[in-house]
């Protein structure tokens, strides 16, 4: 009987321990099986936008980026953000000499790349952002972030998204306190403008990638934006070569360099990219014209927006996320639109007075886009995307030179109809 017992407790100690160690198998396995790979792609496709949409060129690339959730945190460290991001390009003839600017034969081009970020301490330490462990990839290049002090060239007033940069914060070395959040933009100088306009992008820091599953849907709803023929919504061509009346779908080069730009997509950019750079050529040695051009986009992704207007003396209050309300007398001159998100917060107002020939606005109604009026309805726009434009081109002698300033400010709704479109330029001669 104790030999029977003693033959019971072996067997049952032995399927305990063979249980235990093929559970720790199991959960291996599983455990290996569940996690992510950083090179799966969205399987996401939006529906067709509801407008016609002109077919991409091969000049357009639409590489796909990881579809990593987000937010996630850095092992150990931080979570990170992407909130929102630029493509800037600019170009101009300038050399200094005994103190002077002067033209050359010669074009010099910067292209960049920024992300606005926010980097959050979850710990219950402190810890040490170090901006040189932020890391561009694209393809198979590696960038580092460019002096957080860059400066980009630009004129005025009249583009907004180059001076929305230089308001922005600018990401360096800091420690961040347990639950500080940090916010600003790093800025990557890439090599080319092939390198820029392919788009090809992912960012990580210390070799960890940052996730941004709205990346991808905004980058596609950037593709949309540039290649959409905004005479469409506008009711006028592109280019204008007497500043006023003379309109034209194609750009007129024998007009050339009295062409201004009512309007600015990918094509109006290229096509004065490229007939600045041949006119200069063209150009006598001793008459070297002073030539430059900026191109610079700003994209928001997935924004909850309520959008509306009001002129200067009118008080509006809100709806379900608690009373606020904007009192613009005294402080904006005509009719403003603004721009709000999901928790009240301003994201942009521009200018939308209807007296003005310069600044316009479409919103699209039942298929059919319609200017601007006082009876405008609030509009209710979930998971937009918001894309800025800013474009110049300036062309010509001291004397003698054109000036043509573009910002465009774009709505596009979850399925990347362009839900709204506002237009402002700037046409001057010196």
């Amino acid at each position: 009987m104790k030999k029977l017992s003693v033959i019971c407790l072996l067997v049952v100690g032995i399927i305990f321990i063979s249980g235990c160690i093929d559970g720790k198998k199991t959960n291996s396995k599983t455990s290996t099986s569940s996690q992510p790979s950083i090179n799966e792609t969205s399987k996401e496709t939006s529906a067709s936008p509801s407008i016609s949409i002109p077919s991409p060129s091969d000049n357009y690339s639409s590489a796909a980026v990881p579809d990593i959730s987000q937010p996630k945190s850095v092992p150990g460290e931080f979570e990170i953000n992407i909130n929102s991001y630029y493509f800037v390009y600019l170009r101009n003839n300038h050399v200094i000499y005994e103190n002077t600017t002067k033209g050359a034969f010669d074009l010099v081009e910067k292209n960049y790349v920024m992300y606005n970020l926010s980097i959050k301490n979850n710990g219950t330490n402190n810890l040490n952002f170090s901006i040189n462990k932020l890391q561009l990839h694209a393809r198979d290049q590696v960038f580092t972030p460019g002096d957080p002090g860059t400066k980009l060239q630009y004129i005025g007033k009249w583009l907004y998204v180059l001076s929305d940069i230089e308001n922005e914060n600018r990401l360096n070395n800091t420690m961040l306190h347990p639950n500080q959040t940090l916010k600003g933009i790093a800025i990557f100088k890439v090599d080319n403008y092939t390198t820029l306009f392919d788009r090809s992008f992912s960012l990580s820091y210390n070799t960890t990638p940052i996730p941004s599953t709205s990346i991808e849907k905004s980058l596609e709803a950037l593709r949309v934006a540039e290649q959409f023929d905004y005479s469409i919504a506008f009711k006028t061509p592109p280019y204008d070569c007497d500043m006023w009346e003379d309109h034209s779908y194609d750009f007129p080069e024998s007009k050339h360099p009295y062409v201004w730009a009512n309007w600015v997509n990918r094509t109006v950019f290229e096509s004065y990219k490229t007939i600045d750079e041949m006119s200069l050529s063209k150009e006598k040695p001793g008459n070297i014209p002073h030539t430059e051009i900026a191109y610079a986009v700003k994209v928001i992704p997935e924004q909850d927006l309520t959008v509306f207007h009001t002129d200067h003396s009118t008080v509006y209050e809100e709806r379900n996320s608690g009373p606020y309300s904007i009192r613009s007398e005294g402080k904006y001159k005509g009719t403003q639109l603004y721009v709000v998100d999901d928790t009240g917060e301003e994201v942009f107002n521009k200018s939308i007075d209807p007296l003005r020939d310069d600044i316009g606005l479409a919103m699209l109604d039942d298929q059919t886009y319609r200017p601007f009026s006082e009876n405008m309805p609030q509009m209710l726009i979930p998971r937009a995307t918001i894309v800025h434009f800013s474009f110049n081109s300036i062309y010509g002698w001291s004397l003698d030179m054109r000036f043509t300033f573009n910002d465009q400010d774009i709505i596009l709704d979850e399925q990347h109809n362009i839900i709204l479109a506002r237009y402002e330029f700037t046409k001057m001669v010196s």
